[in-house]
């Protein structure tokens, strides 16, 4: 898809292209609802001169697009013909033989959310983020959470950052109602409709089959038809889904508007699945399906985790020979958060690269920048040197897994993601349990307590620790493991349901490593958790933060505490050292030195609690 500006440039040469007495020329201009096009078509029109095109608006089913062909018969030689709908007009019956030229818009990008939200006053970072990963770059929605806004109601309650994006679920379903109702309203038009409220029903559970749609709404299997024929519906493996932003914004209000019934929907939606889980043969069905069961029942602490209030315009794509320098500079954010000797990850990565069934995927936002990276190695012959370095002595044997699928599984070696976009590592979780539920097992190799401690409350079992201390960061990596099964799936789920959960402290202590890794560069703006904290929205009162505390440590009447304060002081605030020559400059050893600079990251996430409080 193409953006406002360059599509605006190709409509207008198109429609100049046409020549009196020649071939009528059909342009058509597509895209999602509210995306801008009736916009478009009348600004071209405005600008077009003396002879525009004939412009037919609003073909937004299959009867417009027949009436728009027996219009064509009687339309002049040369004449230049905008077709514009939700759907490609090539996709109708009876177009796929016709010469058309598509034209397809494309959201706005984040960055001109925000800047449209500023023209209408807004200033608060929050909002701002709110307004641009809610709408998912959709003018009209964006227009009408900005109407919302400002109307009083909702900006008297969103009272800061916090309260925004951390949540109060009313708030942003009462935001989202607003919308909801209009973007019904409009879809209205594209088909006789389904039964009252099916949409915005699929929306909340996550996608439907046509069994699941007549448990759920008394749905026939002609209203699954038509429900399919909406340009927001799109099908999948486990049944027909809508696609974002308009199935956060139909879930949130439903949610908001229904509590109760949206609960009674959830759990009959839940039970229905996982039955399905049982009887699958297809792991990628299963996978689908474990993961919308996960979306209906996970437990309150569990689900913000996988599924944020706001995902925003996120997805998980292969890397790929263009993404060489992100993947590098993903990887030298990974080492820095995990405290990881930089020349041991840039071997490790150098194994990842040249290593068969080795990949890498990257989350990426609406513009497709990467905030986020991980990789997963399938289990196989070719990648025994890399399983042996990861794993040492707890490499498995290559052998057929419990997936069905002829694979061995999947081992994960890193994840990284952007401590300012949450989101991001929620999308990038969900797909590492998808791959590894497609492959049958997963086997988790890390040095960094917080991913273990969550390796362990998500269900798998921890098979030991390495020998060897692989990235010479003071910590042998833990090694935890996994199988998935038609049969152990469900128990799986209910686990989650009940709520294993990472420690609160982890994700702030993972942003306090973030912000001790940014203090050489002031240009970086403040992000994750810190930013959202009273007094620390920039990232000059973030590292001034920081500093102090190093600076308290280190005058410290603890020992340990003096320590720690020295080793925060020398590797982050001086920096340009490693941390080996770090620790010889000290005279401490590597195993003191490591606990040291855990320790310090300990007392600072202490310290900015207590101060925040």
């Amino acid at each position: 898809m193409v953006a406002y500006t360059d599509a605006r440039r190709r409509l207008s040469a198109l429609v100049r292209g046409a020549r009196p007495g020649g071939p009528v020329v059909v342009v058509n201009l597509c895209g999602p609802v509210g995306v801008g096009k009736s916009r478009l078509a009348s600004a071209l029109v405005a600008g077009g001169g003396a002879v525009g095109p004939l412009v037919v608006d609003g073909v937004d089913h299959d009867g417009h697009a027949e009436a728009v062909r027996e219009l064509l018969a009687g339309v002049a030689p040369g004449t230049c013909v905008l077709v514009v709908g939700r759907r490609p007009l090539v996709s109708r019956p009876g177009w796929s033989d016709r010469p058309v030229e598509t034209v397809p818009l494309s959201p706005w990008s984040r960055t001109a959310v925000r800047r449209f939200a500023r023209s209408r006053g807004v200033r608060d970072p929050a909002r701002l983020d709110l307004v641009a990963d809610l709408s998912g770059g959709i003018p009209l929605i964006a227009d009408r959470l900005l109407c919302a806004l400002a109307g009083g109601g909702h900006a008297d309650v969103l009272g800061g950052p916090a309260d925004v994006l951390g949540g109060p679920a009313d708030v942003l379903g009462g935001l989202a109602d607003v919308v909801a109702g209009e973007l019904l309203r409009r879809l209205a038009v594209e088909t006789a409709g389904p039964p009252p409220g099916a949409l915005p029903v699929v929306a909340t559970v996550g996608g439907a089959d046509a069994d699941l749609l007549a448990a759920l709404v008394q749905g026939t299997p002609a209203d699954f038809d038509r429900l399919s024929a909406l340009s927001v519906v799109r099908p999948e493996a486990h049944g027909l889904v809508v696609v974002e932003p308009f199935r956060t914004i139909f879930e949130l209000a439903y949610r908001w508007r229904h509590p109760v019934t949206a609960r009674t929907l959830l759990d009959k939606g839940s039970a229905h699945r996982r039955r399905q889980i049982t009887r699958t043969g297809d792991p990628g069905v299963r996978a689908k399906l474990a993961d919308q069961v996960l979306h209906m029942s996970a437990h309150p602490q569990v689900r913000p985790i996988f599924f944020p209030p706001v995902p925003g315009p996120l997805r998980v794509r292969a890397a790929e020979a263009a993404d060489e320098d992100d993947i590098v500079r993903l990887t030298r954010q990974w080492a820095g958060m995990e405290a990881l000797d930089p020349r041991r990850a840039d071997r490790m990565l150098e194994l990842w690269m040249t290593t068969p069934g080795s990949r890498f995927d990257l989350v990426v936002d609406g513009d497709d920048r990467p905030l986020g990276m991980t990789n997963m190695t399938g289990i196989g012959a070719g990648a025994a040197p890399l399983l042996e370095a990861l794993l040492q002595q707890h490499a498995p044997p290559p052998a057929p897994s419990p997936g069905g699928d002829g694979s061995a599984g999947v081992v994960l070696g890193m994840l990284v993601t952007a401590p300012r976009r949450p989101a991001a590592r929620a999308v990038m979780l969900r797909h590492i349990l998808a791959t590894a539920m497609a492959s049958g097992r997963v086997v988790v190799s890390t040095p960094w307590a917080p991913y273990q401690r969550l390796s362990e409350r998500m269900g798998l079992v921890r098979m030991g620790e390495t020998r060897d201390d692989l990235f010479r960061c003071g910590r042998r990596s833990g090694v935890f493991a996994r199988s998935f099964t038609p049969r152990n799936l469900p128990g799986w789920l209910r686990q989650l349901e009940r709520g294993a959960v990472p420690a609160e402290d982890d994700a702030l202590a993972e942003a306090v490593r973030a912000a001790l890794a940014r203090l050489g560069d002031p240009r970086r703006p403040a992000e994750g958790p810190l930013a959202a904290m009273p007094g620390l929205g920039s990232p000059e009162a973030i590292a001034a933060f920081v500093r102090r505390q190093v600076e308290a440590l280190a005058n410290s009447g603890s020992p340990v505490d003096q320590e720690a304060g020295r080793v925060l002081s020398l590797y982050y605030l001086r920096g340009g050292i490693a941390h080996e020559a770090a620790a010889h400059r000290l005279h401490l050893s590597r195993a003191t030195y490591f606990r040291r600079l855990d320790h310090g990251v300990r007392r600072l996430t202490e310290a900015l609690r207590a101060a925040t409080r």
